[in-house]
């Protein structure tokens, strides 16, 4: 499968100077005085025996290589598994598979590679960018068979206690969190927090077992020339990586429509408010009302983890918004915006986004030919739908003038 990546090429006419290329006989090692038109890019894709997607493109001068496991976040806790998906982000790059903690980021060190590591509700992603010839030695570290030692588990959990102590201090990630919380429930997988501690040896090694397996997961790799040659030294490479089960389809819980959760700090000079609805099931149509959103006055949109909706701090200002059904004008500017963005993603000359936007490809099939198929009344229909859906509100901050939920579901009923 290829998927094409037109890139805009040079106007500025080329003159032949006859004294610089006598000097380029003369002197053979000096750079091309008029260098090749940058190629367009392509990007490939190859589904491995051992159940690994792997996408690739050509173009980059360095190569990111990211990991992503789609089972690997939150949503995918068990009850007594909370706090695992992010106590496993912070044992990336630990011991396994023979290798200790120390031997591992060596290697990343010697070859100039900069790993790195996130993981959210839905999804968690391991990887490194490095110069194109180290990326393929590299790719085993990857997915080593963690040993879970004493020590690495001890730094691990020590890691994660202080990112949920860092994140109860930042008033975005506490409204994202109570947000998710008031749309789905606190006790449901989708409405737990990710920021959570307590999570045992136990918990972290069952966790990791059944959502760190190739099976399932999607490698993307920037700036490779050679795509076969590439899936043939990863499948190798990797022989020795579990492969996990299947990867399950999961089931989201259901979206409860009038939640609200809210937290008074007095000591706050403003409130940050959120207010969402329920997400079409397409991606591509929830980016495409998010679009819409921004072009409606909304400019903090958002549309991630089934919600789509507004944040900031005048909720009536945001229902305004959020009321203005989309015209055939605002349609056509948000899929011009979706395009634009896309294209953006895809051009970018920054490895690590590339790689990022390559994986929304194949996850998501946001590509460009996708956002054109849903029909102008689609996305009106999809808009309606989504009003209809129930009002979620979260709030944080000095909320003495801010109003409540049933308040605000009422202009929506």
């Amino acid at each position: 499968m290829v998927l094409s990546r037109a890139m805009p090429k040079g106007v500025v006419a080329k003159r032949q100077l006859s004294a610089l290329v006598s000097a380029s006989l003369e002197f053979p090692d000096l750079p091309q005085v008029f260098p090749a038109d940058r190629k367009s890019g392509e990007s490939f894709v190859t589904t491995l025996s051992n159940g690994l997607t792997v996408i690739t493109e050509n173009s980059t001068a360095s190569s990111t290589v990211s990991l992503t496991f789609p089972n690997a976040g939150s949503s995918s806790e068990s009850l007594v598994e909370v706090g695992a998906a992010l106590a496993n982000k912070c044992l990336a790059f630990k011991s396994g598979s023979s290798l200790s903690s120390a031997l591992i980021l060596r290697n990343l060190e010697d070859d100039g590679a900069s790993p790195f590591a996130t993981a959210g509700r839905t999804s968690a992603t391991i990887g490194f960018t490095s110069s194109p010839d180290k990326a393929i030695r590299l790719i085993p570290l990857l997915a080593t068979n963690c040993t879970y030692e004493k020590w690495d588990v001890r730094d691990a959990l020590a890691a994660a206690n202080g990112e949920v102590a860092e994140a109860s201090t930042n008033a975005e990630i506490v409204l994202t969190e109570q947000l998710f919380g008031a749309a789905y429930g606190p006790q449901s997988s989708m409405g737990r927090a990710f920021y959570s501690s307590g999570a045992s040896l136990e918990t972290i090694q069952s966790f990791r077992e059944k959502a760190y397996g190739l099976n399932g997961a999607i490698l993307a790799a920037t700036g490779i020339q050679d795509h076969a040659e590439f899936c043939s030294s990863v499948e190798e490479g990797l022989t020795e990586t579990s492969q996990g089960e299947p990867v399950e389809e999961v089931i989201t819980p259901s979206y409860m429509g009038s939640g609200e959760a809210r937290t008074h700090v007095p000591s706050m000079s403003v409130a940050h408010v959120a207010l969402a609805f329920q997400a079409p099931q397409s991606a591509v149509l929830s980016n495409i009302l998010r679009q819409c959103l921004s072009l409606q006055g909304a400019s903090n949109s958002f549309a991630s983890g089934g919600l789509i909706g507004v944040y900031g701090s005048d909720s009536n200002a945001m229902c305004e918004a959020l009321l203005q059904k989309p015209s055939e004008d605002f349609i056509t500017r948000a899929r011009m915006a979706e395009k634009a963005k896309t294209l953006i993603a895809l051009e970018n000359s920054d490895s690590y986004d590339l790689a990022k936007a390559l994986t929304s490809q194949v996850v998501d099939s946001t590509t460009l030919s996708a956002i054109d198929q849903f029909s102008n009344t689609d996305i009106v229909a999809a808009y309606d739908d989504m009003l209809k859906s129930g009002l979620t509100m979260a709030a944080v901050g000095n909320l003495n003038s801010v109003p409540y939920q049933g308040t605000l579901a009422t202009r929506f009923a």
